[in-house]
């Protein structure tokens, strides 16, 4: 569980093959989700030597089948990964996006201080000019 102001359940994924075959019972979910006051699941693999992390976010109760990108929960993982590391600090990348067709890299740091654990999202963004026809 993890929450930057609205709770959502991180869930470890074994790796990628395994993280597209994920597929909610979205009725389910979204029942859960309004019980719990929950925003969604977030499920991830974890980052390896030769990977970065994967994941996908589900959250039907607010709408969103499944979202191309979750700054707020990658910001998450980077603190639950941190905490689970012993670590002072922790960098992550998070691929989502890539079973919808529209890939993204989210990037997030982590780092322990004498509040707590901070973390810092961003990433890249690619602005597409979208010709508008009007009517």
């Amino acid at each position: 569980m993890a929450s930057p102001g609205t709770p959502r359940i991180l869930i470890p994924v074994r790796d990628r093959p395994a993280l597209l075959r994920v597929h909610p019972h979205l009725p389910n979910l979204t029942a859960a989700c309004h019980r719990y006051g929950l925003l969604g699941c977030f499920a991830y693999t974890p980052p390896t030597s030769n990977h970065p992390c994967a994941a996908r976010m589900f959250a039907p109760a607010i709408g969103v089948t499944e979202d191309i990108a979750n700054a707020n929960t990658t910001g998450c993982l980077a603190a639950h990964l941190l905490d689970a590391s012993g670590e002072k600090t922790l960098s992550i990348e998070v691929n989502q996006g890539d079973p919808l067709g529209h890939p993204s890299t989210v990037l997030a740091s982590a780092r322990r201080t004498p509040a707590g654990i901070t973390t810092r999202v961003g990433g890249l963004a690619v602005v597409r000019n979208v010709h508008r026809r009007d009517t």
